[in-house]
């Protein structure tokens, strides 16, 4: 597989804006360019209440929102960087399309999930498992690429490093898969605190976690 020749990174972290899972807002957007430069960093406003800061995920404290932009103006900023032309790529890269309203084959060409990239078959269990972007530049790029809590920039870096180290080479994209399968996987946040935080629902992607009760995400 050969890489695109125009693509980027987009990575949105979100705040709670109410109690259920799917209640949040976006805080903070990162746009990175395929040559690992930083062409957007902005907090943003949430249009309503800010029921949690998720600190320990977002990083993001009471005050630091203050003063942002609105989302829209954010978006319209993050529009301008893309284009009809532009792949964009990421974990889990619909979310963050989905939060910025983002219109494939106007906004950008296509989409590639690096979630979907290193999956790999656990002939153990018979099925797919998926890991998260810590755990995959962790064991990949090095202990500490990323750390508790997120910083949007890191990771979006840290997705570009590894869709050019091993989107384009079959040989070492099934060597990596091996070795994420058989790396021990650190306890998650949302696993430590047992899928709810301070009264927050955290199990968007674990329905037999949840005690919200809204849809959740596969």
């Amino acid at each position: 597989m050969s890489l695109p020749e125009h693509f980027c990174c987009v990575d949105v972290e979100c705040v709670a804006t109410g109690r259920r899972h799917d209640e949040r807002g976006v805080a903070h957007v990162v746009v990175i360019d395929q040559d690992e430069r930083l062409l957007l960093k902005r907090k943003v406003r949430p249009s309503g209440k800010v029921e949690n800061y998720l600190t320990p995920l977002t990083g993001l404290r009471p005050g630091d929102l203050d003063g942002a932009p609105p989302l829209e103006e954010v978006r319209r900023e993050v529009v301008a960087l893309l284009g009809p032309s532009m792949v964009l790529v990421g974990q889990r890269i619909v979310h963050d399309i989905k939060w910025l309203d983002l219109v494939e084959g106007r906004d950008f060409a296509y989409s590639i999930d690096l979630a979907e990239v290193f999956k790999t078959y656990n002939l153990r269990y018979n099925n797919y498992a998926f890991f998260s972007l810590q755990h995959e530049a962790n064991t990949l790029l090095g202990p500490g690429t990323i750390t508790d809590p997120h910083d949007p920039e890191s990771d979006a870096k840290a997705s570009i490093q590894l869709f050019k180290r091993y989107y384009k080479n079959e040989i070492q994209l099934q060597q990596a898969k091996i070795k994420l399968l058989h790396t021990p996987v650190p306890r998650s946040f949302v696993k430590k605190t047992n899928y709810n935080y301070q009264g927050v629902c955290m199990a968007r992607y674990f329905p037999q976690k949840c005690t919200c009760g809204a849809p959740c995400s596969t």
